[in-house]
């Protein structure tokens, strides 16, 4: 693979490009939030966990599928970034891209049931988690170098901003789309008014979210492709067979000697850890409190609205408030969130859950506007992409645990007879509160040994 030239030639700082150049790069911005919304916009999000229980999996084996999907990231993530700091983000964009396409033809084409799921459903997984190992750090990592070439670095947080509010508007519609093609009494209703038999089953409409989906991905690749690759305002790393490599231990090692960016890339994984492991069990949460599957895709609207309307609440406290206000403040909001979403109280829950899904937002936001803000170009994808390594790692750990964990209750058969399974995934649940503020109680004390002001986020 050749390296970009365009890549390697670093203009000096503040120098903008000029002619077709300029503005081919300028077009990098929008087309960023276009394909992060296309990546992102998944119509089975509000019945993950259902959908994929439906192919005929037991809750333990999707357990085993997510840490089979963190797996995958975590051995590709840095090193895709190392790629693409090497030769070129554009490519590593358009090659998740595509695995996202495949990813999504395996999930409609096999045969269910059949002796073939489990082993889709694991392929799947390794694709998606290569997907968005190709994509994570690449495609943010061009679209900053875009802003930097052309002296527009300290817009980012408004490009975050907007992508959370145009994300928002879409990711309604998605979600309310989703689960209602997902339950087949909507459709039905739907085609008897029609004047057509609406005799459709669950077996029959459980994947149409899946091929809309499919439908963005390809999308995703067009988005991909109109990318070009802008010059960088500090020198590309050496090419070669090795430079990979070299790039990611390098970066490993500035990131160790680099206390704040380190405390941003641990309070990320911190934070992160339980809030996703609820929003992956999601729907399952919805039933236990008595939510109907018609309203999951609403609930995740509703979710999606929150998102749009605190975009610029979010970008006012990263520019400023500190980072250590601003973990502080997102620790509260996330131990609250869990201990009112994890009682399952039918229907209160729902709110707690909601604030969740604002926290976590706000997460990412901060880490990319404090990571990009510390890093250079030169080094920019590798470090996105080791951020993305301790999250993912950390989410992989944690959902294996929770599985194991599950599987471990009901084998003893401490729950009841009648709850079996579910009673087992209920007091999990209630241990996701203590665990978070246990690790909270560590990270401060390491955060407060470390040398440097710097350190404590």
């Amino acid at each position: 693979m050749p390296p970009d030239t365009s890549a390697e030639r670093p203009a000096p700082e503040g120098t903008p490009p000029v002619g077709p150049e300029g503005a081919a790069v300028d077009r990098n911005v929008p087309l960023f939030v276009a394909f992060r919304i296309l990546f992102n916009a998944r119509f089975y999000y509000p019945v993950f966990m259902v959908m994929f229980l439906d192919f005929g999996i037991t809750l333990e084996q999707f357990g085993i599928l997510n840490a089979v999907w963190a797996a995958a990231i975590v051995l590709l993530e840095v090193p895709s970034g190392a790629l693409a700091d090497v030769f070129g983000r554009r490519r590593l964009v358009v090659a998740g891209a595509v695995l996202m396409v495949a990813e999504m033809a395996v999930l409609c084409l096999v045969p269910v049931p059949s002796s073939w799921v489990m082993p889709a459903l694991v392929l799947n997984r390794i694709l998606s988690g290569v997907a968005e190992a190709f994509v994570s750090g690449a495609d943010e990592a061009l679209a900053f170098d875009s802003l930097e070439a052309r002296g527009r670095a300290g817009e980012w947080p408004r490009v975050l901003e907007r992508l959370m509010q145009w994300g928002g508007l879409v990711t309604v519609t998605v979600m309310i789309t989703g689960s209602l093609l997902y339950d087949p009494g909507p459709l039905n209703a739907l085609a008897r008014a029609c004047g057509l038999p609406g005799d459709l089953t669950k077996m029959q409409t459980f994947r149409l979210p899946v091929w809309l989906t499919l439908g963005f991905a390809l999308g995703a690749v067009g988005v991909a492709l109109a990318m070009r690759e802008p010059r960088r305002t500090a020198a590309a790393p050496s090419t070669g067979l090795l430079a990979p490599f070299r790039q990611t231990l390098g970066t490993g090692g500035w990131i160790l000697a680099q206390p704040l960016v380190l405390a941003v890339i641990l309070a990320g994984v911190l934070l992160d850890q339980p809030i996703r492991q609820v929003l992956v069990v999601s729907s399952e949460i919805y039933r236990q409190i008595g939510v109907p599957e018609r309203f999951f895709g609403f609930i995740s609207a509703s979710s999606a609205i929150l998102g749009l309307l605190t975009a610029t609440p979010m970008r006012r406290l990263a520019v400023a408030r500190s980072p250590r206000f601003n973990f502080a403040m997102l620790a509260v909001v996330t131990l609250v969130g869990l201990a009112g979403t994890t009682a399952l109280v039918p229907w209160w829950s729902l709110g707690f859950y909601m604030l969740l899904t604002v926290a976590l937002r706000m997460v990412m936001f901060l880490q990319s506007h404090y990571l990009n803000q510390l890093v250079d170009s030169g080094r920019r994808a590798t470090v996105l992409s080791f951020r993305g390594l301790a999250v993912n790692v950390g989410y992989g750990l944690m959902s294996l645990g929770f599985a194991a964990a599950v599987a471990g209750l009901d084998r003893a058969g401490v729950a009841t007879a009648t709850d079996g399974e579910m009673g087992s995934f209920r007091m999990v649940m209630g241990l996701l509160p203590w665990y978070f503020a246990a690790a909270c109680a560590v990270f401060v004390v390491w955060a407060r040994r470390c040398s440097g002001t710097a350190a404590t986020v």
